[in-house]
């Protein structure tokens, strides 16, 4: 009796054993992995616009001939300081010095012709009292007298001019200053207006640059700016400007000039140097992510980044803005709008529809709010 006893103990708990193993629980389905999140909103950010400058002299001139000749000499060169008022070239002076001979025969030769003419005029008048002259006589007689009047001041108009061509075969300084460039040779033949000397006067410099219209348009008189300077063997240096003219024209179509004054002294700048003018662009209100939460697209310009909702991974494509900005940082110009939440890590390893929960930091570091 006692081993019936055994055996059915014993089958019992083989039983039982069988069925705790039948009633094994169903494992606890994944949890859901955090993603550091960033929440979007927008930056004000001052762009800043480059264009390409000139430098110049504020006083400059261009000097040449009036009238066609043959220089005869060449006072002055490049690097030399001059005086106002100095005789920098001359052209040949003979043909000026026979204009003026010519001239001088034909204003004497009109005087003789007018004392003639008074003499007659006199007589004519005197005669013409006592009735022995026709009025016609007389009439002929002021005639003549009117027209030599006439051939004496066109005499002397042009002995006058001719005085002044001899004057002006002559370039003189306008005002004390440097030549800084010589166009022509020595005994050559040269036209009328064109430019011999170019000169400028002291170390007042301005910076001449050609704007877009619609930068022009947006910039008055008094804006700030800033010139760089990049010179051989020397640190790039910065000049602040001050925009002091701009054109009311456009040129070539589309681009306008505008002339700023450099606030302070530049001593080893020079007049026709180039330079890198910086304008203040304008305020734009940026939505921007870092470049870790991008995913790229095939297409440039595009990609695509992960925004969390409703504890899920949703796939939003968006249109990238150009350049980088600070801090590592892409602009977006669509696809994402203020209070949406974009991965910003790990981007490449996430999946479309998977769960997921924003990542909550368990480090208090000095200084921060639990």
């Amino acid at each position: 009796m006692s081993s019936l006893t055994s055996m059915a103990a014993a089958a019992a708990l083989l039983a039982a054993l069988t069925a705790g193993c039948a009633r094994t629980p169903a494992p606890a389905p994944p949890m859901a992995p955090p993603v550091k999140g960033e929440t979007i909103s927008r930056t004000a950010v001052q762009g800043r616009e480059s264009f390409v400058g000139t430098v110049r002299a504020r006083q400059r001139s261009e000097l040449g001939f009036e009238s066609s000749g043959r220089i005869s000499a060449i006072l002055v060169d490049v690097g030399d300081r001059v005086r106002s008022g100095q005789v920098l070239a001359r052209l040949d002076e003979a043909p000026a010095l026979r204009r003026i001979e010519k001239a001088e025969a034909d204003r004497i030769a009109a005087a003789a012709t007018l004392t003639e003419r008074t003499t007659q005029l006199r007589h004519n008048e005197s005669l013409a009292k006592d009735q022995i002259v026709s009025p016609v006589t007389l009439e002929s007689a002021q005639t003549q007298y009117r027209l030599a009047q006439s051939q004496l001041q066109a005499a002397e108009a042009a002995l006058a001019l001719a005085r002044r061509e001899l004057a002006l075969s002559r370039i003189t300084a306008p005002f004390n200053g440097v030549i800084v460039a010589r166009n022509v040779q020595p005994y050559s033949d040269i036209s009328a207006g064109l430019a011999v000397f170019q000169i400028e006067a002291g170390q007042t410099l301005e910076v001449v640059a050609m704007l877009p219209e619609a930068v022009a348009a947006r910039i008055a008189p008094g804006q700030a700016a800033q010139a760089s300077i990049s010179q051989p063997a020397q640190p790039s240096a910065t000049l602040p400007l001050k925009l002091e003219r701009i054109s009311s024209r456009n040129d070539s179509g589309s681009l306008v000039q505008a002339i700023f004054r450099i606030d302070g002294v530049a001593p080893t700048l020079r007049s026709g140097a180039m330079v890198s003018l910086e304008l203040p662009g304008v305020v734009n209100k940026l939505v921007s992510i870092p470049a870790a939460a991008l995913v790229p697209d095939t297409q440039a310009g595009r990609g695509k980044v992960f925004v969390l909702e409703n504890a899920k991974l949703v796939g939003r494509p968006v249109q990238l803005g150009e350049g980088l900005l600070p801090d590592g940082r892409i602009p977006v110009t669509s696809g994402l709008k203020t209070g949406d939440q974009v991965v910003v890590a790990g981007a490449a390893f996430l999946s479309e529809g998977q769960a997921a929960v924003a990542h909550a930091p368990t480090t208090l570091l000095h200084g921060a709010k639990p």
